[in-house]
């Protein structure tokens, strides 16, 4: 039986999608700033490191990468996200492509970033995008990964269409645990396992004390894997 909800949740990767991480970025929502800290703390850019966003949809994180100089480069399967961020991002370099079969030669990037991408993939495509990521990693480099927390109070609301409503297109939400094993299993190494709280002003500060003790506070998967040098 379909349930009430507040908010209803995007039902398929089309231009409203697009539109909506779009103007999330150039409006600088409390969302976008907690990811873009995330991602900033993960991947550690450097100016003239060669960075690829994977699953860039309107170019949000390429754009972001950018800005400490990095070489970033965004890739997506969806003709329409590339189509978008060329247009609000001419100066950088933006591909269509699919992330378990990418279009760049070995070792041609010193970091790679997934950040609201792999809950989007099956378990067959998430280890392809995890062996692409080997592949074009230089040795050393680093692929990081941000992504919600299934466990998370808000993603169980989420399930249950409960107060929030669950995205359909979310069809690969997994514990920090499933994403280790998997990234082993593609030879990488974990170097970073971690979690973030919410935007939420008030529920932010219990998630930061009560986090540590329960994964259901726990809003974002935040981990860090890298190509053995």
């Amino acid at each position: 039986m379909k349930r009430w909800t507040f908010t209803r949740a995007p039902t398929s990767y089309d231009e409203a999608f697009i539109d909506t991480m779009a103007d999330a970025y150039s409006e600088q929502t409390r969302w976008t700033k907690l990811r873009l800290a995330a991602v900033e703390d993960l991947v550690e850019p450097r100016r003239g490191e060669r960075v690829l966003d994977l699953g860039c949809t309107a170019g949000a994180i390429t754009h972001f990468l950018s800005t400490f100089g990095c070489d970033s480069v965004g890739v997506d399967a969806e003709p329409r996200a590339i189509e978008r961020a060329r247009s609000l991002f001419p100066e950088l370099s933006f591909d269509v492509a699919d992330v378990a079969a990418l279009p760049y030669v070995d070792e041609s990037f010193d970091k790679a970033v997934a950040g609201d991408l792999v809950e989007h993939l099956d378990d067959a495509t998430l280890a392809g995008m995890l062996a692409e990521s080997r592949r074009v990693l230089r040795p050393g480099g680093t692929l990081s990964i941000y992504t919600p927390n299934p466990e998370h109070l808000i993603e169980r609301l989420k399930e249950r269409e409960l107060v929030l409503a669950q995205n359909p297109t979310h069809i690969g939400l997994r514990p920090a645990p499933a994403y280790v094993q998997a990234i082993e299993r593609a030879g990488l190494v974990v170097d970073r396992n971690e979690w973030r709280p919410s935007f939420i002003p008030v529920f932010r500060s219990v998630e930061r004390l009560a986090g540590r003790r329960t994964g259901w506070l726990r809003y974002r998967l935040c981990l860090r894997a890298r190509r053995p040098a």
